[in-house]
């Protein structure tokens, strides 16, 4: 009996050595900004690779969108690894209180600077993007489940007392960036600032994912009266996906729901039997469908509002890790919606507070 190995295709590994030499620049510039901001020297240890999902207790993602690809940067560590760069980054003493806001705060700072450092070095080989709003993560789900076509790769930086972190490159294959999406939205032409105040914006976003359910689902779902905080939602699972703007920051939108919403949301959208219970890879990838699907319809209707965006990557979260810590500047809304059979949808808006 013969095997034969799958084959690398020459266009699949000059892509492979692209993300290699985009890793390469995220390393050096985690490396200049913790040099920078610290004083600390940090030193790769290993090969690159898929990202070490036992060591990911915390990080924090910025998405980078171009008009030729889509990246997120992210920094990963274990709690100890964490706790040991808000302590160097706040100036606590040993017997300080180190809060978990503090952590967020922290590991939210890190790569929105190193990411930036990342973003000048691309320019160099003739690529440009967008920066994108910093997300506080918990957990290891984000990086276990990915939408289909989103990959990573990863590589461990070693600092001071053991302190240990994974710099990640995610990015997705297959799709036209910016965001490819199935359907429009008729939209009247709105120029006026009103038009990007967050309560309309909200408004904008909730109409996309109530369309997007409406047409890709056939389920219908009504909003609630008032908005609120989504701090106060009660989620577990959903998908974020960024849209940034030329002049920096933009938005993140999130499609979330508790446990027994998100499992009706993805038998309806893949034809699942009533009591088939869908499988985390399930999961992600039909709440991540919703959320980039919405977001394509979102950005429709920023644009007919004078708002040119470009669409991030969807990231899956379990838990509530991206809306109970928002970054300094950063301010959420959150809009219920109700469906049959219990289902509840809650859409949650992030954005640069004084940017809009």
């Amino acid at each position: 009996m013969t095997s034969s190995a799958a084959m690398i295709t020459p266009a699949q590994q000059q892509d492979l050595m692209v993300k290699l030499a985009a890793l390469g620049d995220a390393l050096t510039a985690a490396r200049e900004t913790l040099q920078r901001q610290l004083g600390e020297q940090f030193l790769s240890i290993g090969m690159p690779g898929a990202p070490d999902c036992e060591r990911a207790g915390y990080g924090s993602t910025v998405a980078l969108t171009g008009e030729h690809a889509n990246f997120s940067y992210a920094v990963v560590c274990d709690e100890k690894s964490a706790r040991w760069l808000a302590r160097r980054f706040f100036s606590l003493e040993a017997d300080d209180e180190c809060q978990l806001s503090d952590v967020a705060d922290a590991l939210n700072e890190f790569p929105n600077v190193a990411a930036g450092l990342w973003k000048a070095k691309r320019q160099h080989h003739g690529e440009r993007y967008q920066l994108g709003l910093p997300l506080f993560m918990r957990g290891s789900s984000w990086l276990r489940f990915f939408s289909k076509g989103v990959n990573a790769i990863s590589q461990r930086l070693a600092g001071p007392e053991g302190v240990s972190l994974q710099i990640v490159l995610i990015w997705q294959s297959g799709i036209k960036p910016g965001g490819a999406f199935s359907m429009s939205t008729q939209t009247a032409a709105a120029t006026a600032e009103a038009a990007n105040m967050p309560i309309n914006v909200l408004q904008e976003a909730t109409q996309a994912v109530v369309n997007t359910c409406e047409v890709q689902m056939g389920l219908s779902l009504e909003i609630d009266a008032n908005p609120g905080d989504p701090r106060e939602a009660a989620v577990q699972y959903g998908s974020s996906i960024a849209l940034t703007t030329e002049v920096g920051g933009g938005w993140n939108l999130a499609v979330m729901g508790d446990k027994e919403s998100c499992q009706k949301l993805t038998r309806i959208l893949f034809a699942m039997d009533a009591d088939e219970e869908p499988a985390m890879e399930d999961l992600a990838d039909g709440i991540g469908e919703i959320a980039n699907v919405a977001a394509g319809v979102f950005k429709a209707s920023r644009l007919a509002a004078g708002e040119r965006v470009q669409i991030g990557l969807p990231l899956f979260m379990e838990g509530r890790g991206c809306i109970d810590f928002f970054a300094s500047g950063l301010q959420g809304l959150s809009q219920s919606l109700n469906g049959p059979d219990g289902i509840i949808v809650h859409v949650i808006l992030i954005w640069q507070e004084g940017e809009k």
